[in-house]
Formats: C-alpha cells, sequence, structure tokens
C-alpha cells in the first residue's frame, strides 16, 4: 500500500484547499451550528426509518441549511468558511446515522413487550457509534483515496459538489425550503384535517376467500426516497416486494399455512398476517447469505485494514504528524486503544448486559461490518446501505451462539445486534463525509473529531426520540410499522425459544443465491421482500420519476442541465423528506397532549372517505407534477451550476 505521502495517493484529485494552507474548520460556531442540526434531523431521520424502514443520508440537506445559516450570520459580520461548512454537515450526519442503526435494531425491544429504556439506549448508541467511527478510520486510506476512481462515494461527492457551489451563491436554500413547505402542508393535509387519503390499497382473489393484495402509502417522504435512491434500487425493491406479495403470499396460502389469527378479517389483513409470520423470515434469508456475500467480497480491504492498522500502531499517539495536512488522521493508537475500551463497557455496563460473549461478538461482526458497510456506500450511496442486512446475519449468528450458552433472554441478542447496526450504519455516514473532506481539502483527523463529538450528542438525545414517537403512534403501528425493528425482535425471540421457522430462512437464503448467480443485487430485493407493499410502490414510483425527469433533461444534450437537474432534484427531495418527518412530529406532539378529537385525525374537517381519497389521488399527481417542474425548470433556469447554490 502506497503512503500517502507520495503524489499517487491523491487519486489524481486537487481538493479545492491546497494541503499547505491554513482555513478554519473545527471552530466554536460550527461545532454548535452542527449540534442543533444534527438533533433536529436526527428526529427527522427517525420519524423517516421507522415509517419506512430506509433512511437517507442528511449530509446534502444539512450542507445546504448550513449553508444559508452562515450566509445569515455573515449580515452580522460572523463569516463562515467552507470547511467549517464541512464540520457543520459531518456533525449533523452523524445524529441521523446513528438513529438508522437505533431505529433498525434496539427499537425492536418494544415488540418484545419491554419498555425503551433512555439510559441502556444512550449507552449501547455512543458504543457502537464509537466503533463506527473509529473502525473505519483505519480504511479510509484505501477506500477514500486509493480507490477513489473506483468508489464514487454519490453522497460524499454530491455534498463537496454542493460547498464548493455554495461558495458562490445561495439558491440552494430556496429548493430545499420549498420541498420542505410543500413536504410539511402536505403531511399537515392528511394527518391534522383528514383532508387527503394518502393510502390506496386494496386485494383479490383468486379463490373467493384470500388472496393477493397491492397498496401504497402516498407521501412526500416515500416518493422522496424513492426519486433520492433512483429507479435502478428502487425497481429491486419493489421486485422483492411483489415476488412477496403477489407470489409468495398467495402460494403460502393456497398451501394452507395461513396463521389462525388470519383466518378472520378483510383480504389485505390476511394477506399481512401472512407475510408477518412467514414471509419475513424469507427476506431474513436473503439478507444473511446477502451479507454474508458482501463480506466475502470485502476480504481484501478487511485484510489490509488490519494489515494498516498493525503497522501504524507502533507510532502511538504522536502518529500521522510529519505527513501532509489532508492525510492525517486519529492516530492508530486512539484506534485499537478505544476499540477495547468500548468492548470492556459493553461487559461491564449493567444496562447493556450483553456479557462477555456477546461483547465479543459484537465487536468482531463490527469491524467486518464496518468494512463491509464502507465499501458499499461507495458504489450505492448512504441511503442504500444495507445495515438492516447486516444487522439480521449479526443476530442470527448471535441468536445461535448465545443459546448455545443458556441465554434465553431476546434482549441481550437484540443489543448485540444494534452495536453492530450502529456501527454499520456510522462507518457507512463517515466514509461519505471523509470523502467530502478529501475533496474539499479537510483534515481528517477534525472530521473524525467532529464525527465523535456528534455521535455523543446523538445517544444523549435517540433514546428519547425513540420514545416519543412510540407514546405517539406505537411501533408497529399502521404509521410507524418499524419493520426492521419488529423483524430483529422477531428473528431474536424465535432462535432463543426454537420457533425459528428455518424452513422460510433456507429459502429465502436460496433465493438469494439464484440472484448472486444472475449478479442481481441481493440486498435491496430483500429489503422489497420484507417490506409492507404499501411502502415499496410509492418508493418505486419516486424511482420512475426520477428516471422520466432525467431522460427529458439528458433530451435537451445539455450534460450541465442534466447534472443540475440531479443536483436540484435530490435538494427537493430531501426537503419534502425533512417537511413530512418535522411535521410528523408535530402530530406526534398534538396526540400526546391530547389537543384535538383524540382519535387518529386531530382535527377532522369531516369531508367523507370518497372525497378525502380523490382529493389524495389528486394529491399524489400534484405532489409529481411539483418534483418534476422545480427540478426541470430550476436545470434550465441557470447557466452553471454553481449560481444553484
Amino acid at each position: 500500500m502506497e503512503s500517502e505521502n507520495e503524489p499517487p495517493s491523491t487519486g489524481g484529485v486537487d481538493p479545492y484547499v491546497a494541503a499547505d494552507s491554513s482555513m478554519t474548520e473545527l471552530s466554536v460556531k460550527a461545532v454548535l451550528l452542527g449540534l442543533v442540526l444534527n438533533v433536529v434531523l436526527m428526529a427527522a431521520n427517525a420519524y423517516l426509518g421507522l415509517r419506512a424502514g430506509l433512511t437517507i443520508s442528511a449530509s446534502i440537506p444539512a450542507a445546504v441549511i448550513s449553508m444559508g445559516l452562515f450566509y445569515g450570520l455573515s449580515r452580522i459580520g460572523i463569516q463562515g468558511t467552507i470547511l467549517e461548512n464541512n464540520i457543520v454537515q459531518t456533525m449533523t450526519s452523524a445524529g441521523s446515522s446513528l438513529t438508522a442503526g437505533v431505529i433498525f435494531s434496539l427499537a425492536g425491544v418494544a415488540f418484545l413487550g419491554e419498555s425503551i429504556d433512555i439510559v441502556t439506549t444512550a449507552a449501547v448508541s455512543l458504543l457502537g457509534g464509537i466503533l463506527g467511527v473509529l473502525f473505519m478510520i483505519p480504511m479510509r486510506r484505501y477506500l477514500i483515496v486509493e480507490q477513489h476512481q473506483e468508489l464514487p462515494y454519490p453522497e460524499g461527492t454530491a455534498c463537496a459538489d454542493v460547498l464548493q457551489a455554495g461558495e458562490h451563491g445561495g439558491r440552494g436554500v430556496r429548493f430545499v425550503s420549498i420541498g420542505f413547505i410543500v413536504g410539511a402542508v402536505y403531511t399537515a393535509l392528511a394527518n391534522i384535517w383528514g383532508v387527503i387519503q394518502t393510502t390506496i390499497q386494496g386485494a383479490f382473489s383468486v379463490t373467493n376467500t384470500r388472496g393477493f393484495a397491492l397498496g401504497g402509502d402516498f407521501t412526500p417522504a416515500l416518493v422522496g426516497v424513492g426519486y433520492i435512491i433512483g429507479p435502478r434500487i428502487a425497481a429491486y425493491i419493489l421486485g422483492g416486494g411483489l415476488v412477496s406479495w403477489m407470489m409468495l403470499i398467495p402460494l403460502l396460502v393456497t398451501g394452507g399455512m395461513v396463521p389462525p389469527d388470519a383466518a378472520g378479517g378483510t383480504l389485505f389483513e390476511q394477506a399481512n398476517a401472512v407475510w408477518s409470520s412467514y414471509v419475513r423470515y424469507v427476506g431474513a434469508g436473503a439478507m444473511i447469505v446477502g451479507g454474508l456475500y458482501a463480506i466475502a467480497s470485502m476480504r481484501s480491504t478487511i485484510l489490509d485494514a488490519i494489515r494498516l492498522a498493525g503497522a501504524e500502531f507502533s507510532e502511538g499517539l504522536n502518529g500521522n504528524t510529519d505527513r501532509k495536512r489532508t492525510a492525517r488522521d486519529l492516530p492508530m493508537a486512539i484506534v485499537v486503544v478505544g476499540a477495547a475500551v468500548v468492548a470492556i463497557l459493553l461487559v461491564v455496563i449493567p444496562q447493556v448486559r450483553v456479557g462477555l460473549l456477546g461483547a465479543l461478538i459484537a465487536v468482531l461482526a463490527a469491524f467486518l461490518f464496518v468494512a463491509v458497510s464502507s465499501y458499499l456506500v461507495g458504489v450505492v450511496g448512504s441511503s442504500s446501505n444495507p445495515v438492516s442486512g447486516m444487522t439480521v446475519a449479526t443476530i442470527l449468528i448471535a441468536a445461535v451462539v448465545l443459546r448455545s450458552t443458556g441465554v434465553s433472554d431476546p434482549v441481550i441478542v437484540l443489543v448485540t445486534g444494534s452495536v453492530v447496526a450502529i456501527a454499520a450504519a456510522v462507518a457507512g455516514d463517515t466514509s461519505q463525509d471523509l470523502k467530502t473532506g478529501y475533496l474539499l481539502g479537510a483534515t481528517p483527523r477534525k472530521q473524525q473529531i467532529a464525527q465523535l463529538i456528534g455521535i455523543g450528542l446523538s445517544a444523549l438525545f435517540a433514546g428519547g426520540i425513540i420514545v416519543f414517537f412510540n407514546q405517539a403512534y406505537g411501533l408497529g403501528s399502521q404509521t410507524l410499522p418499524a419493520p426492521q425493528a419488529g423483524l430483529m425482535a422477531l428473528i431474536a425471540e424465535s432462535v432463543l425459544n426454537g420457533t425459528a421457522n428455518w424452513g422460510m430462512v433456507l429459502i429465502g437464503a436460496t433465493f438469494a443465491v439464484v440472484l448472486i448467480m444472475m449478479d442481481v443485487p441481493v440486498l435491496p430485493f430483500a429489503v422489497g421482500m420484507y417490506l409492507p407493499i404499501s411502502l415499496a410502490t410509492p418508493i418505486f414510483l419516486g424511482g420512475v420519476l426520477k428516471a422520466i425527469v432525467t431522460r427529458y433533461v439528458e433530451r435537451t444534450g445539455d450534460e450541465e442541465a442534466t447534472e443540475r437537474a440531479t443536483l436540484n432534484g435530490r435538494i427537493v427531495a430531501a426537503g419534502l423528506i425533512a417537511g413530512e418527518a418535522i411535521m410528523g412530529i408535530v402530530v406526534g406532539a398534538i396526540r400526546i397532549l391530547g389537543v384535538g378529537s383524540g382519535g387518529e385525525i386531530p382535527f377532522p374537517v369531516g369531508i367523507g372517505d370518497q372525497l378525502s381519497l380523490w382529493l389524495g389521488v389528486a394529491a399524489v399527481g400534484g405532489l409529481l407534477a411539483f418534483i418534476a417542474a422545480s427540478t426541470i425548470r430550476g436545470a434550465r433556469e441557470t447557466e452553471n451550476v454553481e449560481e444553484l447554490y
């Protein structure tokens, strides 16, 4: 492996801020601003993840909002540099990524009949987040620098583009603001006044008893997620959903494998019961194989990281000081000692209670999946990072091993998997942020410190945010189904008590092997298999819209217009997601306070279900038209990308 002091290690990149330049980065104002945005966007991402089973990277919206705030502060004489903006988005995205790990795993204790303990959540979040940052450090040089041409890190690269363009103007703030307002108003019309319905679903049968089910929950956040991840990944997700809901469920029904509690109810409720009891295990099996395949594909990177850690450990706390500013990481001694301290704390902190074996499984699995996560986000981006698949694999392995030692408490298994989920989610985000910093000419060590500060604050708020949403909506409800958390709890409990449906797991594993042989991405397909179909369809709709808009703009032959459309659409979609999420918090607060009617809709206008349904259909059309029009118009009305931001 080449030294980062040598020219070839730069990957041919000429950073925005030269390595021999000195510019303010980790300042007090950047840290304070980053902490505020951290809490706001982590709450928004928590809502999205519990609702849709997917999260997005907060880096780009955080960067745009940060630029707007710094622009406002400049009016009173408080200036901000591009590297300070980079620190703000680094700290902000840390909270969102940590929250993703928590809601995909630790929130599962609610499905086990236990209350969500804020202290336990804080401790597990902090320890898992620290592992995610530390284990990424020895991989930075290889993944970010030496593999620059092979691993684009889409969000990290786009965020660098936005921050560089932000040095020239402020139009990006307008795009994210408009998207935010539309998302908030749309959500208020649906969930506060009941003017529009967002859920459209139905079922049909060829046996006159039970059959197929389709539907969609067409909200700004879900359509926005689909627009961000694009048509390819969205199609894989929908493909998995169609296999589950249009093939596996009918097959299981006609085979007489319907659970007793599904005998009554509507066709859709019956299909949902079959999905919950059987089909999710198929998705889990596919996730396990997909995760193991990803690890096998990453073996050379993992070995390189281990060798690098061993070579640099002898440098001690003064390591990296002889390197140029843009090549200085936190010393490897801190990485090794820090990981050891985390492992000890996992054993000795009573609220964590995973024990020595659980701590060992958590740390080893965290290291492996941090490598997988860091690599995968370089290809597909943080929003498509299959953290849940890695968590499924960890929980199954931990449950089997711990059961052999007499452990019968599924919470222990869930906490063990949560450490890995949080570490993998944070590592993916850290990778994107370090890519942004690499392109801008930031100091890696200062970004890593900012990540750790952001992790510390996020851990304090994570438990409270999950408790808030649980009290407001209930985890597992139609509004917040929390599909991953429910799946993790189901797997942990069923393996420990011997009721795991290994036959369904084997079917999923076999399915995944076939997909690998066909060179089809397993993990997004498996995500679609265990998501409710009502979530997969609006995500796919957003992906299709992006394909249509992109094709329309590409027909002009203007490459700059295509680039502007891509950036515009991503920022508008991020604004829609943030708007719905923040309004979701408002609705949750209304419910907790008992204001209004006390029902599902606090202040119903009473226009009737039929009219609200048709208004909902019209609202979906208007939402799609808004995204397309704002994206295309924004691409046409500027002469260069810099004017956008």
